[in-house]
């Protein structure tokens, strides 16, 4: 929380990124052919980036960056086409087995450990020179000063470990959901319209968009949430663990048993979502145009409920509504020239959009 999270210095942090990122798009000379890939990532990767290590990337100048990102990339698709994981989690077992234990687990952990180097590093830059008894300017620096006081439950494996479960949740999903907007936008050219149309009625060209003006944009607030409901990026939710014997709509769910809620299900064949596969903010906004309705809202899940409900939602929230917003107010996104844009997924764990370019013009 003192370094973004829950307090509006959140907002400012995603606004000076995004600053960066319409300078990095200003520059590009192919407007014609642009991929919007890797500014997406950059932007979102530099808001957690400063918050986590208390720096940012230049767009020239982020191998490292790259790097993680593809090997993670190349993890999740190893991952999605492994079957044996889920029958692995079904029938423990089954791991005794050598070949089968190296296939459902060891292979992935260590394709994980070789990622986590750029945790290593990240944490390595962010504590060199720094002084305990200075102020702390990012998340590095107040979980040294906390270790030293001796805290059994702090050390420097779990710093590591709360990094890299920060960074990966803090942004590849968003990136991801952004990217997909980014296609969207340029498929979907009525809703784009109606998005800048409301978007420079109520904010104009002089300034950036802010959360506020959320409450005068309720187009924009349905577009969010038909974005997060068609995008539906996770695949195969996060597993949980039942702590108790229990029972769901009528079935026993035995104490130990693992969990896995299906997101991408609901949101994909809610029968109140009519004609789910198609992309329809107007579904979200009551009769009178200005009010969303509450029960397509309380579906629309991909933070998932509960509980154990994403805790950086309210991060992911401010990224995709100034992210998305920020760029419509300055571009309108096309097709290339004499291409066709491919909307179906890659098959991964995080359900990614295919590489491609889309035009981008000054409005």
């Amino acid at each position: 929380r003192d370094f973004g999270m829950g307090k509006n210095i959140m907002e400012e942090l995603v606004r000076s990124s995004l600053q960066e990122y319409l300078a990095c798009l200003d520059k590009v000379e192919d407007t014609d052919n642009v991929n919007m890939r890797w500014p997406v990532q950059i932007m979102v990767a530099n808001i957690i980036n400063e918050v986590l290590f208390g720096f940012r990337y230049k767009y020239d100048d982020c191998a490292p960056l790259i790097r993680y990102v593809e090997d993670l990339n190349k993890m999740f698709e190893d991952f999605a086409k492994q079957k044996l994981v889920f029958l692995g989690m079904g029938f423990p077992i089954l791991t005794k087995l050598p070949w089968f234990k190296w296939h459902t687990f060891d292979k992935h952990r260590l394709h994980a450990k070789m990622i986590n180097q750029y945790i290593v590093d990240c944490v390595n830059k962010a504590s060199e020179g720094y002084n305990i008894e200075d102020e702390p300017n990012c998340f590095v620096h107040a979980y040294r000063q906390k270790m030293e006081k001796n805290n059994e439950f702090l050390d420097e494996g779990n710093l590591l470990t709360t990094c890299a479960d920060f960074f990966l949740a803090g942004q590849e999903t968003t990136t991801t959901t952004l990217r997909w907007a980014m296609l969207i936008l340029a498929n979907e050219q009525e809703a784009q319209d109606k998005l800048r149309d409301e978007l420079l009625t109520v904010v104009g060209r002089d300034r950036l968009p802010a959360m506020s003006d959320q409450t005068k944009m309720p187009y924009a607030r349905a577009f969010v949430h038909e974005l997060q409901r068609i995008a539906n990026i996770v695949g195969r939710n996060v597993p949980h663990v039942a702590v108790r014997d229990t029972e769901v709509g009528g079935h026993f769910v035995p104490e130990g048993a693992i969990v896995i809620g299906d997101i991408h299900y609901v949101m994909a064949h809610d029968p109140l979502f009519e004609n789910p596969t198609e992309f329809r903010p107007e579904r979200y906004l009551s009769e009178d145009g200005k009010t969303l309705r509450k029960e397509l809202v309380d579906r629309t899940v991909a933070f998932s409920i509960g509980k154990r409900i994403c805790a950086g939602e309210g991060l992911a929230r401010v990224e995709l509504f100034l992210g998305l917003l920020t760029t419509v107010q300055r571009y309108r996104l096309t097709p290339s020239p004499g291409k066709r844009l491919i909307m179906e997924p890659k098959p991964m764990t995080i359900i990614m959009p295919q590489e491609q370019s889309i035009r981008i013009e000054r409005v």
